[in-house]
């Protein structure tokens, strides 16, 4: 893909209403992107937790504010999202807090499984994974890069686990050990602290103006 088109991002909706969602869901059991809703609903709760830590407690790296700092062009991030994502809820934040250190950068969200088409554009090995963040130049809405779903170390175990995970027949076995997983996935976040979210991402953007 190499335009998004702009009926896209005027469906889309900012950091602030996206936040502002989650809490309706939650308050009114709202059934909007959500798919299961009793499981969901509970995953839905633990990240706006997690969203709202990392809103309070994120730092941006030096290097992150300096290369923000340097963009000129007028940009849009159009990220793709779920409330239900447990990466979201971890890199959702960040993104928003990248985007806010230049007024000319513009954070946009919208839910996969309304866009389809735009997410069969920006698969990653086949999958709809998120999320996932689409540099667009503003005015032209011309893709110029895009990052996600995840940091590559965790992606990395991620996929593996994933695969050991589907091998397996048992469903107590199967709960167990996804639970253990999940877990340890949102630990190397709070290890991680944002920084390998940082840094790749100015790697893409490096790498549109190379």
């Amino acid at each position: 893909m190499q335009h998004v088109d702009q009926a896209i991002l005027k469906k889309s909706i900012g950091y602030g209403e996206y936040h502002a969602l989650i809490e309706e869901i939650l308050s009114q059991n709202h059934y909007l992107a959500l798919k299961s809703i009793e499981n969901d609903i509970h995953d839905t709760r633990l990240n706006l937790i997690r969203m709202e830590r990392l809103d309070k407690t994120a730092r941006m790296t030096a290097q992150t504010r300096l290369q923000i700092a340097a963009i000129h062009t007028p940009l849009i991030w159009l990220t793709m999202t779920e409330v239900w994502c447990g990466d979201a809820a971890q890199i959702v934040p960040t993104i928003q807090k990248m985007a806010a250190l230049n007024d000319k950068i513009e954070h946009r969200l919208v839910f996969r499984d309304q866009h389809p088409e735009l997410m069969a554009a920006f698969l990653t090995k086949g999958t709809s994974s998120i999320p996932l963040t689409i540099i667009l130049n503003k005015e032209s809405l011309k893709v110029l890069g895009h990052w996600g779903p995840r940091p590559q170390e965790l992606q990395a175990f991620v996929l593996e686990n994933l695969q050991n995970l589907n091998k397996i027949k048992d469903e107590q076995e199967y709960k167990m050990l996804n639970t253990d997983f999940l877990t340890k996935v949102q630990r190397w976040y709070a290890k991680d602290k944002t920084y390998s979210t940082q840094k790749e991402f100015l790697d893409v953007l490096k790498k549109m103006n190379a």
